[in-house]
């Protein structure tokens, strides 16, 4: 696989793609991401720039990389070769994505062959509209029995909950979903997902949910907030923004467990509200932080294992483990020590993760090329 990465803090945007592109003159697919301000001209720039490439991109809490991380950044990457790729978006994320379902299955042909485990889908979808678990659904009602895995993240913005885009070919995008299938012609594609929560307790059955609206009204036959305060030892009026956003819960499927972030509690002072679905009869456990520097250790060594060198590694970090680990002073150290393991990696955070058939929260994920 051939590749470039560039980035860039100049302004205006003309400048900070001269910089960041100055390397690159021509590719199948294009990756890039900045700032929401920044965003709208830079894909129309962007796409002018490589008129005959896929062009995708999103905005970003910031740009991760093995050399740490950047805000307020352009960063890019350009594949040469290597790969084949087909790209497409669906629209209307927050109502009807099915409408646009043979979008997904036109892309299938014009990819051809492949083997289930050298592609991907890699998605990048518009947050602040809960769309995440309708695209997850029409994607994998075609990708499922073509083993292709979906992978991929939220789209972010500074971390105050204010706009999120994505696009493709030069078109912005608020409320979709655009994704490119990529296929590794040199080897296979690893997926990874790391977890820096631990159960506290149980699990406890999600008895009366509204899943649409992502709400729990109860677990285990109880006020769902008094559940989730009683398995920290707290009360309800103890549970304030930042143990909200420090203690998510953990949703369990088979032998796997997926993070689900609080949202609030509702007006009832009973519901709660996530920012993920869970389902009617769901086994919910609550959490809190484990040791994420031992995790992170596991995780670096599990990769280096499995994948000794790799060629290209693409990272979606979650938007709040990225401030979680950058009001403790980690950030810089994380994202540079797992480039000893992913090689050059590009990567961005946003508002969930996404992987396989789940939407989830608190995450990193990583697809590692061979």
């Amino acid at each position: 696989m051939e590749y470039k990465i560039g980035r860039s803090q100049a302004t205006p945007v003309d400048n900070a793609i001269s910089q960041a592109c100055q390397t690159m003159t021509q590719a199948k697919f294009v990756w890039f991401t900045t700032t929401v301000a920044a965003f709208a001209e830079t894909s129309q720039k962007m796409q002018a720039r490589f008129p005959h490439s896929i062009v995708m991109g999103t905005t970003s809490i910031a740009a991760f990389s093995n050399e740490g991380i950047f805000h307020d950044t352009l960063e890019v990457l350009a594949i040469e070769s290597g790969i084949e790729c087909v790209g497409n978006v669906l629209e209307e994320a927050d109502c009807c994505p099915l409408k646009y379902v043979e979008r997904v299955q036109d892309a299938v042909r014009q990819l051809g062959t492949h083997r289930a485990d050298d592609t991907i889908c890699l998605t990048a979808t518009n947050g602040l509209i809960s769309c995440e678990e309708s695209v997850l659904a029409v994607l994998n009602s075609v990708l499922r029995k073509e083993h292709i895995p979906v992978f991929g993240g939220t789209a972010g913005d500074r971390g105050l909950a204010e706009k999120t885009l994505v696009s493709l070919n030069g078109k912005v995008y608020d409320k979709a979903s655009v994704f490119v299938l990529l296929r590794n012609l040199g080897g296979s594609i690893h997926l990874y997902r790391e977890n820096i929560y631990k159960p506290i307790c149980e699990p406890l059955t999600a008895t009366k949910v509204d899943a649409f609206t992502r709400k729990v009204m109860a677990y285990d036959g109880r006020p769902a907030s008094e559940m989730e305060a009683k398995m920290h030892g707290l009360t309800t009026s103890q549970m304030d923004r930042s143990f909200l956003d420090s203690n998510p819960v953990g949703r369990i499927i088979g032998k796997d467990m997926y993070i689900i972030a609080n949202d609030d509690m509702d007006t009832d002072r009973q519901t709660m509200k996530y920012h993920a679905r869970i389902y009617e009869n769901d086994q919910i456990v609550m959490l809190q932080p484990d040791d994420y520097r031992q995790v992170n250790r596991e995780t670096m060594q599990k990769i280096k294992q499995d994948v000794p060198r790799p060629s290209l590694s693409i990272m979606v970090n979650c938007l709040a483990r990225t401030l979680l680990f950058e009001s403790e002073g980690y950030a810089d150290e994380f994202f540079r020590s797992m480039g000893t393991v992913l090689g050059n990696y590009i990567g961005w955070g946003g508002y969930g993760e996404q992987i396989y058939e789940q939407h989830f929260n608190q995450t990193m994920i990583a697809a590692v090329f061979e």
